[in-house]
């Protein structure tokens, strides 16, 4: 064991550690020794502190042969990867191991996500290993034997595993599965807070609120936080002051890497509109606030705040500083624990955490810096679209040439693809790849689909997915392009494709749901609209198109429902054939897809028509149809209503009747209808004169613009002329009726 603590304390020579473990003989010390292994290598390329500089030159050349082992032609190992062969001994010693223990299959899939997290894209033949192992444990029956708490860090895990492969559905459904296993549960709450040192009032502010039900002990050893860097800004306050600080907040380390997930999953949005920009924010800052006392959540969590803060003028100097001060701690000479938990956090290596400094440099301008940080991590790519942003294409493409010089692979010559928009470099990386480089199709796919060659577009993308299904993007892009063409049973399959790995796309589900109705399979459409609304909820088209497909079944509740939600987001909407459809089931008494009648819903119907007239006031087709409520259905006729509501629907359209025939058509119709009811009435009704008042002046406008409308007209369109003749001819006789009626009033 002394070995063990040799490889900790960063004191034994690291060609002695590796043949130390040849010749021990206990399993049980090779399989504590291969632990510590791990969490020497992980302290090295994830958390730090860094071995001393002398031990991590004399092995550099090691490393860089090591490392070489592990690249396949389309996928390669970051080059510099520090101590490699620690990581192959525990690669090694753990897929030796052929019993079936729960502690053996766990490291076998750490062993497999930090390969992963080592490499520059995500493979396919890893993930399938990953899921089958993650299969076998939650089947495992030792699992039930576990603690809650053990459950829940164990399916904490299996989340970040899955969410780092992009497989998000899976990776929902685990954290879901350890959420319930504690009882904790979270939510985004609105509280009065001031967020400047010199605002006076409160105003509402986002915080999250966690709940957490059962008694529950965390056991996670404390560690060294990075030391939180102050905002020190002249107006903003350091976080948000609120005024009611009751609000529960149990959050440790056994519960941060909810909100850590949370953030993490919002963040593969397609772009962060500012309010879920807020949301994250709002996550994060519950993690900073509960104290975690754990390196790896902290730093992840300080890590996404700077990505997301970094957009901010006021917070931008925090950003970079907070960054700098994680950096630095990986050279940090005192011994302490980082690794507890790194595998129910996410967090990713130290390259990447100082990529997104580089990242920061270039947002402000300074692509110097950055250009020294990409060159110091042997980041080609990045340094290359720092050289394309900074708008030096000439030496962008140099450097490419360069490398390419050095050893020709598939990658380079896609980026000098992107580099010189030339896709003969991209066709060159797919015949050098032996037609294997996802990356050279889904840049040929992309290239295709912009210039609307949508065939070729979706051929090259389909090749790339052959060769790496784990793109939920493109999945998604291909289905755009199969119903451009269109082809609708190949969309289906390429958004069925995306929606297993991430089931709670919105426009995906909404995407599916048109192709179904395409192929006129009307019910899954509906399902799919359906699913959409719970995911893209404030998106007032999804809503329309279920409102469409609510209508196409006969669901009349949905419809009523679907109209609603969109008028309350502000939009003026107003369908008529959505209208006629609603006012015909009532008036009809149709049987709605749930077997009600349709006079059953003459009550929501009316409800709805009065919430849809208040927020849209002057739509023709909408008071129609609000008077057709009143006047057609029978057994609840009011026809007062009725004539007042068709009066309105006739101002509604009568503002351009000389200039439009349309709304001449309209309001002429409108009149009919109101003559026949306004002569129908009683004589001794209170509502009569008033009435025959508004249809005689009613039609002594239509009859004015509409010989204005006709004067307006070409004379070869005879045709028109005439029709406008006819209505005005009915309307002066119906004109005289009504100045005869009102003689006897």
């Amino acid at each position: 064991m002394k070995h063990i603590s040799k490889i900790e304390d960063d004191q034994a020579c690291y060609v002695d550690i590796l043949e130390s473990f040849k010749s021990l003989e206990s399993e049980n010390t090779k399989f504590v020794f291969a632990v510590s292994a791990m969490n020497v290598f992980i302290q090295n390329n994830f958390t730090g502190p860094l071995l001393s500089a002398d031990l991590l030159t004399s092995i550099k050349d090691e490393d860089s042969a090591a490392v070489k082992s592990y690249n396949t032609l389309n996928n390669a190992m970051y080059s510099l990867v520090k101590c490699t062969k620690l990581f192959g001994l525990c690669r090694d010693y753990f897929s030796s191991l052929t019993d079936s223990s729960i502690t053996t299959m766990l490291f076998q899939l750490r062993c497999i996500f930090v390969e992963q997290m080592l490499m520059e894209d995500i493979s396919p033949e890893l993930f399938e290993k990953a899921d089958r192992l993650i299969g076998i444990i939650e089947n495992h029956s030792d699992v039930q034997s576990m603690s809650k708490e053990i459950k829940c860090k164990l399916f904490v895990e299996f989340g970040f595993v899955y969410l780092y492969f992009q497989h998000i559905s899976k990776s929902r459904r685990c954290m879901g599965i350890a959420q319930k296993l504690i009882g904790f549960s979270f939510k985004l709450t609105g509280a009065l807070g001031k967020r400047t040192k010199y605002q006076e009032r409160a105003l509402p502010q986002l915080r999250v609120e966690t709940i957490i039900e059962e008694n529950v002990t965390d056991e996670t050893p404390l560690e060294n936080e990075p030391q939180m860097i102050d905002l020190n800004d002249d107006t903003l306050l350091e976080k948000i002051s609120f005024e009611d600080n009751n609000i529960q907040n149990s959050v440790t380390n056994l519960t941060a890497p909810f909100l850590l997930h949370m953030a993490s999953l919002k963040l593969k949005d397609f772009a962060l509109e500012e309010m879920l920009r807020e949301e994250v924010i709002a996550f994060l800052e519950g993690i900073i606030e509960g104290k975690t006392f754990s390196y790896c959540i902290a730093t992840h969590a300080f890590f996404i705040r700077s990505r997301l803060e970094q957009t901010s003028i006021r917070k931008l100097s925090r950003c970079m500083e907070q960054l700098e001060e994680v950096v630095l701690g990986f050279d940090c000479k005192k011994v302490c624990a980082r690794t507890g938990s790194l595998f129910q956090s996410g967090l990713p290596t130290m390259w990447k955490q100082e990529k997104l400094l580089a990242v920061m440099y270039t947002s402000i301008g300074s692509h110097k810096s950055a250009l020294e940080i990409y060159n110091r991590l042997q980041m080609r790519e990045e340094q290359i679209n720092a050289l394309i942003g900074a708008g030096k294409y000439e030496t962008a493409e140099k450097l490419t040439r360069t490398l390419l010089a050095l050893g020709e692979t598939p990658k380079l010559y896609c980026i000098l693809g992107d580099t010189t928009q030339d896709i003969t470099h991209y066709e060159k990386a797919w015949e050098l790849s032996g037609e294997s480089s996802a990356r050279a199709m889904k840049s040929l796919g992309y290239h295709y689909f912009n210039i609307k060659d949508y065939r070729k577009a979706l051929s090259c993308m389909q090749n790339s997915l052959d060769c790496n299904y784990l793109q939920g993007g493109l999945w998604f892009t291909a289905g755009c392009t199969a119903l451009a063409i269109p082809e609708f049973e190949t969309a289906i399959k390429c958004f069925q494709s995306s929606l297993q790995i991430d089931d709670e796309n919105g426009q995906g589900w909404s995407n599916l749901g048109a192709c179904f109705e395409k192929t006129g399979e009307m019910q899954k459409a509906f399902n799919c609209y359906k699913e959409a609304t719970k995911h893209s909820f404030n998106d007032w088209r999804v809503w329309e198109n279920f409102l469409c497909a609510a209508a196409q079944i006969k669901d009349f509740a949905s419809m009523i429902f679907a109209y609603r939600q969109i008028i309350s987001f502000g939009q003026k909407y107003c369908d008529r054939k959505i209208l006629n459809c609603l006012v015909s089931a009532v008036r009809d008494n149709m049987t709605s897809v749930s077997g009600e009648a349709g006079i059953s819903y003459y009550d929501k119907v009316l409800d709805l028509f009065k919430f849809a007239s208040s927020k849209v006031t002057t739509n023709f087709d909408l008071w129609k149809s609000y008077a057709a409520m009143h006047l057609d259905v029978k057994g609840k006729e009011d026809v007062d209503k009725g004539i007042d509501y068709l009066i309105k629907a006739y101002h509604s359209a009568s503002l351009h009747i000389e200039r439009s025939m349309e709304d001449f058509l309209k309001c002429t119709e409108c009149s009919k209808v109101l003559y026949t009811y306004v002569m129908s009435q009683q004589k001794d009704s209170p509502t009569y004169a008033p009435h025959l008042q508004s249809l005689k002046s009613i039609l002594q406008i239509l009859i004015t613009k509409g010989h204005k409308l006709s004067e307006s007209m070409s004379g070869d369109d005879v045709e028109t002329k005439d029709l406008i003749t006819e209505y005005l001819n009915s309307a002066k006789k119906q004109l005289e009726e009504v100045e005869e009626a009102q003689l006897f009033v």
